[in-house]
């Protein structure tokens, strides 16, 4: 017990360091414009309006402008889509948010990536970026139980790898006390997307493991976390009474020529959707998606760019304002021959 008491001074002195120095390091080191901390940002800024969510993967956090939807619909939306994100990110995201806001709808973008892929510690991080409070960033760590998760979150410092970057350092410092409005580029409520256009590079390539989908296994291709976190977000959702929808968004020729048996993932989607209560829109079957979504639209095979995003969130208030949804799309992928 004299041991423990000399000993635990120590191990609190040096906890101290460690908190204030990482305190520091990102204080200094972490980017005023990145899109985690411009998501913090406004979503503080909105804390108690925002009643509409858009989720998913970068697919999702390019493709899907709030602003514009909000114009249509008359509500207060948010994109908390990050690049990779993980199911279990998303839900944690999701209850993040709607605990400080009076959330009524939410839109979740799939994939088939979304669907197959097992998360990996970088992309669990980029969900846990996007957490605000600190307390939903424990609730998160101790639900991932990643060793690697818990260092790179904890501990900034070993994610600085240019240490001398003085220059970089006093600009930082300077916008974060003075807290200066910095202008992305893109960027509003979560989006950001970039200008380039895709030039159909990939014309007639089979698609790796996370974006082909195999329609002799069908559900079975589902990683078992996915799944799981799929019906946690459906359950939360029930019990809060808050809408729920599941999207698949258009993406180009190229990635549809390489993706496998789109009609079976439909059918699994749709089988989802219904035991969860959910609604369901795949605007790959969108009639004039080979028409009006060209590759001009996307910065490559799958990502809208700026302009595509304009055009499908316009698409997406459209349809969610119809008595008729269904007449927007066709009911395989046969019927686009």
């Amino acid at each position: 017990m004299r041991n423990f008491k000399k000993i635990a001074p120590r191990i609190c002195a040096v906890l101290a360091f460690v908190i204030l120095f990482e305190s520091v390091a990102r204080f200094a080191y972490e980017g005023w414009t990145t899109f985690s901390l411009a998501s913090k940002r406004e979503r503080s800024d909105l804390k108690g309006t925002i009643d509409t969510l858009y989720c998913g993967t970068s697919i999702a956090a390019r493709g899907i402008q709030p602003v514009i939807l909000d114009e249509a619909l008359g509500t207060t939306g948010f994109n908390i889509a990050t690049n990779t994100q993980p199911l279990k990110g998303t839900y944690y995201l999701i209850q993040e948010t709607a605990e400080e806001n009076p959330v009524k709808q939410i839109y979740l973008v799939l994939s088939v990536s979304t669907l197959k892929k097992e998360a990996t510690d970088q992309e669990y991080l980029s969900a846990y970026e996007y957490l605000r409070t600190m307390r939903w960033k424990a609730r998160y760590l101790l639900s991932v139980r990643s060793e690697g998760l818990t260092v790179s979150s904890l501990l900034y410092s070993t994610r600085i790898s240019k240490y001398l970057n003085l220059k970089q350092v006093k600009k930082n410092v300077k916008k974060k006390l003075y807290r200066t409005v910095v202008q992305r580029y893109y960027g509003n409520r979560g989006w950001r997307a970039r200008k380039t256009s895709y030039e159909g590079e990939r014309a007639g390539k089979k698609n790796g493991f996370t974006g082909y989908w195999d329609g002799s296994k069908g559900a079975a291709q589902i990683n078992e976390e996915s799944l799981e976190y799929l019906y946690k977000i459906a359950d939360f959702c029930r019990e809060e009474g808050i809408e729920l929808n599941l999207l698949l968004t258009p993406i180009t020729q190229d990635y549809i020529d390489g993706a496998g048996d789109l009609d079976n993932l439909d059918e699994v989607c749709r089988v989802l959707a219904e035991e969860m209560d959910a609604n369901y829109y795949n605007f790959m079957l969108y009639k004039e998606r080979q028409t009006v979504f060209t590759n001009d639209l996307f910065e490559d095979y799958k990502h809208m760019n700026v302009e595509g995003s304009e055009v499908f969130s316009e698409l997406l208030a459209e349809v969610l304002q119809s008595s008729d949804p269904q007449e927007y799309f066709y009911d395989s992928m046969e019927e686009f021959k």
